[in-house]
């Protein structure tokens, strides 16, 4: 089948006829076959260079053979356990070596599940409910911060997506990117309630928007 009658079929038992929305591409999205090194082939034999790696963790490109061997070498031991394992330590030691700030680490399954954890626990250690949020980062699906952006952000959080209690988006604030007065005010008019600031250092989902220089630092620096 053409990518066209995939997507057909697809809509048959896929909600949308795909599994994640960024994926939902029109008038229909293309249907990947195989993939190396930079390039994906679709169902219908085109070539496309791929610049989103699956959003990060294919940074080397796709069937590299160092992976492919330490995964085939890691199959023949099983593949799911369900148990700690001594590989996860070594991978964790790795991280708190090579990045400074680091001093423990969580491995989740999903970039909704670690931001949904660490907004979870800057509010348990802090006893504040209230999360500041950049305007047009993306950090998953969960309620407290798939909140659109718009004017008058900083006092009325609109849910971006129905099936979301407004109750839950009034403990987000949210602040343009790119500015520290934006910071201030929201802590000002929110004093001892904010618990944790979240962002994206750089800005994907809202098109590629560096921060300007001095940004992040001062941000942090604000917030402590």
């Amino acid at each position: 089948m053409n990518n066209e009658e995939l997507f057909r079929e697809s809509k048959r038992v896929l909600v949308g006829g795909v599994n994640s929305p960024v994926r939902a591409i029109s008038p229909y999205p293309f249907f990947v076959a195989s993939a190396s090194g930079p390039n994906l082939i679709d169902e219908e034999g085109r070539s496309y260079v791929d610049y989103c790696l699956a959003f990060g963790p294919l940074i080397l490109g796709h069937g590299h053979p160092a992976v492919k061997r330490a995964v085939s070498e890691r199959l023949d031991k099983g593949w799911c356990y369900g148990t700690p394992t001594a590989q996860e330590v070594e991978y964790a030691k790795f991280i708190t070596d090579h990045v400074p700030n680091v001093d423990k680490v969580r491995c989740v399954n999903t970039g909704t599940e670690a931001t949904m954890t660490a907004v979870r626990l800057a509010r348990g250690f802090t006893g504040r409910d209230r999360i500041i949020k950049v305007e047009g980062a993306f950090h998953g699906a969960h309620d407290s911060v798939l909140v659109k952006a718009g004017s008058g952000a900083l006092t009325h959080s609109v849910p971006d997506s129905k099936g979301i209690p407004e109750d839950v988006t009034r403990n987000t604030i949210l602040v343009p990117f790119n500015d520290l007065d934006a910071i201030e005010t929201a802590l000002s008019e929110n004093e001892g309630e904010v618990a944790a600031m979240i962002t994206e250092p750089i800005i994907g989902n809202a098109g590629f928007i560096p921060p300007k220089d001095g940004y992040l630092q001062g941000a942090k620096g604000i917030l402590e």
